[in-house]
């Protein structure tokens, strides 16, 4: 008999059936037990009753999810009051006649059935093999799926030709900060950030390409938009009249593939509650300075000569985008010419700015582009003013010195548009298999003690941080003993830092967390809260209560159940800055999400540092 798909047998009423899957769900009901089987085109209801078989009624019992089934029955129609509409099948089921287990499955961490599953990012990450298997999970990736392919097919109808990058590189030809360095037999190499050079290089041969490539950055932070590996979108073309044609082109793409998620993923948007964004009849566009004029005007924050927008800056001028023009949306173009690579053309009319754009949308940066120089010499002055070694891009420089047509592109991550349409809150979902400079696969401190599955203080707050959705930066740099230190590395003002101090408090532990500008005030914490003895904890009391030493403390007393105060000197920062646990791993997150996770009891308990000021 052949096996058939679960989604084919909605026309096989009356006929002996084969099929083979999962066990996704078992019902047990005296003399019938009802069990889901899942394929991967859906499910079907099966029904073991002794008097259809006593030797798969029998075997049924030895069942658990997950387990891998070959079953043979008739398919009959279910009764009215039985029928699921949620479920392609729902109108029919399998009597069974014959069961074979194929493989069993261990008990599982978590409840697969469920429509939502109630567990942390983390431990999704860490069983990904087995969560994958859950219908919105997997939902994810059909989506991606589709904007991958719709992607391809766009750029196909424009006459364009794809080609693989090579991931490997001899050199950091744009900076060497946020590279992957490998060894290569007796050399050097490199893995790509990004197949620029390559692109550029092919439009002198095939004059439209693109590119589906895996490309890599070693940044040393960790937030919720980003990865360290991620599949890169890239398209180049030639002959073009204006950095307008690379904008159009990229809007072009970017409806094509709304359009084709729209069209093939409903039901998959269905299940997470989500509309495609909206476009108006083309999308709005104004330069940088325009857009943080317009943010100044509605919020008062003078963000007028900033390199790039922020995270805030972005929703904001998205917040715009939708009331103005209808769009969820929008171009922002012309950025400062010395912040962006060296090969972006700067603008006629002042080249201070340049062609480039980012394409932002519903408060996110998806897409990124503009116009290149394909003018050999000019190219070369831009390469050495921008402190490039041109021996190692020699490759790419060829094509220009032997002919290049004005061209330009554009690129953008699937997993970050995946994330954006489905409105997920971490890119790590939006991702197979995420790699961040804490996992590959699983959690590298993990594999680094072999493989034990104690969390350590960090992948607490971490974890803390990604259940309760708070967007935050994580930075790696020496290690600091300081306030000062901490300061200067992350790159934040020093009032910024929220110092936590162990204190002993009528024998008991409590925690304050405090501006790194402030002092402990004794006096005013024991009339606060009635306490008759207040010290310091020793290094010792410190290291046994946290597990941490004096000085990588985070200021989150919940993690060892003990009291927490937050001075009211916080208050006034919009973002803080703080160990985590390690004297050379730092987060900042918002003051506010800071409360939000920890909870703590907030009032006045320090005066000001005499060298503060």
């Amino acid at each position: 008999m052949v096996r058939l798909l679960t989604h084919e047998l909605v026309n096989k009423v009356g006929q002996k059936i084969l099929v083979k899957g999962w066990i996704d769900s078992l019902r047990l009901h005296g003399k019938l037990i009802f069990a889901d089987i899942r394929d991967r085109s859906g499910l079907l209801q099966l029904v073991f009753h002794k008097d259809i078989s006593v030797a798969a009624f029998a075997e049924a019992k030895k069942l658990k999810p997950e387990y891998v089934i070959e079953v043979s029955g008739k398919i009959k129609e279910r009764d009215v009051k039985m029928v699921n509409d949620k479920i392609l099948t729902g109108k029919v089921e399998m009597e069974v006649e014959s069961l074979k287990i194929i493989s069993i499955a261990e008990p599982l961490p978590f409840d697969l059935s469920k429509n939502d599953l109630d567990v942390s990012l983390n431990t999704l990450l860490d069983y990904r093999s087995l969560a994958l298997r859950h219908p919105k999970i997997k939902a994810i990736f059909k989506v991606q799926e589709v904007i991958i392919d719709s992607f391809r097919k766009s750029l196909q109808e424009k006459s364009f030709v794809e080609f693989q990058a090579p991931s490997m590189i001899s050199s950091a030809p744009e900076g060497g900060a946020e590279i992957f360095e490998v060894k290569y037999f007796k050399y050097k190499a490199y893995l790509a950030q990004s197949p620029q050079l390559y692109k550029s290089l092919l439009v002198s041969i095939f004059e439209r390409v693109f590119s589906v490539n895996k490309v890599f950055r070693a940044e040393p932070s960790m937030t919720t938009r980003h990865l360290t590996e991620v599949v890169s979108l890239d398209a180049e073309f030639g002959f073009i009249e204006s950095w307008e044609e690379v904008r159009k082109m990229a809007e072009y793409v970017i409806t094509y593939i709304l359009k084709e998620v729209q069209t093939k993923c409903q039901k998959e948007l269905d299940l997470f509650g989500v509309t495609i964004p909206s476009v108006s009849k083309e999308i709005p566009f104004l330069k940088l300075r325009e857009a943080q004029q317009i943010i100044f005007e509605r919020t008062g924050r003078d963000c007028r000569k900033e390199k790039d927008p922020s995270p805030d800056d972005e929703r904001e001028i998205c917040k715009w985008a939708k009331e103005v023009h209808r769009s969820d949306l929008v171009f922002i173009t012309h950025y400062p010419t010395k912040y962006r690579p060296f090969y972006t053309y700067p603008d006629d009319d002042n080249p201070e700015y340049n062609q480039g754009f980012d394409l932002l949308g519903r408060g996110m940066e998806w897409l990124t582009g503009g116009r290149r120089i394909h003018d050999y010499k000019t190219l070369l002055e831009h390469a050495e003013k921008w402190g490039i070694h041109t021996e190692n891009i020699e490759l790419y420089l060829q094509a220009f010195r032997y002919g290049m047509p004005p061209l330009g592109g554009f690129a953008f991550g699937a997993e970050r548009i995946t994330m954006n349409i489905l409105g997920l809150t971490n890119i790590r979902e939006a991702s197979l298999f995420p790699r961040d400079m804490e996992r590959v696969d699983l959690r590298l401190s993990g594999l680094q003690k072999g493989n034990k599955k104690e969390k350590n203080l960090f992948e607490e707050i971490i974890e803390i941080l990604n259940e309760k959705e708070i967007n935050y930066q994580l930075f790696n740099h020496e290690a600091v003993y300081t306030s000062e230190e901490a300061a200067k590395v992350r790159g934040t003002k020093m009032e910024q830092g929220a110092k936590a101090l162990i204190l002993i408090a009528d024998k008991k532990p409590v925690m304050t967390v405090m501006s790194a500008v402030k002092k402990v005030d004794f006096k005013k914490i024991k009339k606060e809260k009635g306490i008759k003895d207040l010290r310091m904890a020793t290094a010792d009391e410190v290291k046994n209560i946290s597990g941490v030493e004096v000085g990588a403390v985070p200021p989150f007393g919940n993690l060892f159940d003990i009291p927490t105060f937050f001075d009211v000197s916080l208050e006034k920062q919009d973002k803080v800055s703080f160990n985590a646990g390690m004297h050379t791993r730092s987060v900042e997150i918002k003051y506010k999400d800071l409360k939000k996770a920890v909870n703590p009891d907030i009032f006045e308990f320090t005066s000001e540092k005499k060298d503060s000021k």
